[in-house]
């Protein structure tokens, strides 16, 4: 099944016909992406990270299991207010479907929700002459937050987690949530640090009839490197989750990294295949150790 599974992800990337500059796939990313629609692993921060959407095929170290997965994420247009203040704030709507047929950690999600982003003070561009309009801050605090409202088909439940988050922005170099780009303006790496609150209803996560509700913090850092433009993407997602006040069966300290490749040929961005390790305790499922490696055909806009 796995060699399969890689055999057919290739014969799919390596069409001439797909990939080519005027097929009917590079025409539906760019109105997609004209219509501020964008498609991710997850919305769960800045709308910039490029998390691929996914379909993998995933082995479990802790257990002899081998399974599919899906991860996928819509982003459903977006408002933008404030446009004349020299600030930012966003609203979004996005839907996202989670499923897993892992027989040890079974998911199947479908999670609908609102997000804001907010940057509250404008933020000075480089190289603009003097005399032309520039913001004033070289970096500005960066809020995010998420709101998901989930039906579990797997218990049948609904389940709740809302978030606030603080990161940083600006358009220096080198500095957070910037593009950094090569001499040839090639788009190369960037990153954000993140610190936040959270809260979770989770019914029948442990136990038939007990509902875990608790509130945690967060640290969290991602960064996305191209290590060759447009075409080798390499992912490191890093959080460590702590438990407030902790009256759960869960254990307090949830720490967990993923750290990611995509190949994406003929330099078109978007559709590609990838592989991901992942190590910690998971809190698309049920926050027990996992560590597991994937392959997956991804698709981003």
């Amino acid at each position: 099944m796995k060699k399969i599974f890689i055999i057919s992800i290739l014969i799919f990337l390596f069409s001439d016909h797909l990939l080519a500059q005027d097929s009917t796939f590079i025409k539906i990313n760019k109105w997609l992406t004209d219509k501020n629609f964008a498609i991710r692993q997850t919305f769960d921060g800045s709308k910039n990270e490029n998390k691929p959407a996914s379909i993998s095929f995933q082995e479990n170290h802790k257990t002899t299991n081998d399974f599919f997965n899906a991860d996928i994420a819509i982003k459903l247009s977006q408002l933008e207010l404030l446009k004349n203040k020299g600030s930012i704030l966003l609203f979004y709507p996005k839907v996202e479907w989670h499923k897993s047929n892992d027989s040890t950690d079974l998911k199947n999600k479908l999670d609908g929700g609102l997000n804001f982003e907010f940057i509250p003070f404008g933020l000075k561009a480089p190289n603009i002459a003097n005399g032309l309009p520039n913001g004033k801050f070289v970096i500005a605090p960066y809020f995010i937050g998420n709101s998901s409202f989930k039906r579990n088909f797997i218990n049948n439940v609904y389940e709740t987690k809302l978030s606030l988050q603080v990161s940083l922005s600006s358009n220096y170099r080198f500095l957070p949530g910037s593009s950094i780009r090569d001499k040839n303006e090639n788009f190369r790496a960037r990153y954000y640090p993140y610190f936040g609150i959270e809260y979770n209803y989770l019914p029948d996560l442990v136990t038939k009839g007990q509902t875990e509700d608790f509130s945690t913090f967060f640290i969290r850092f991602f960064t996305e490197i191209w290590v060759i433009p447009q075409t080798l993407q390499v992912n490191i997602d890093g959080t460590y989750r702590e438990i407030i006040n902790n009256s759960t069966s869960l254990r307090t300290s949830l720490p967990i990294l993923a750290s990611s490749v995509y190949l994406y040929p003929g330099k078109q961005e978007s559709l590609g295949i990838g592989y991901e390790y992942k190590h910690g305790y998971d809190n698309t499922g049920t926050f027990q150790l996992m560590q597991i490696s994937s392959l997956k055909l991804s698709w981003k806009i």
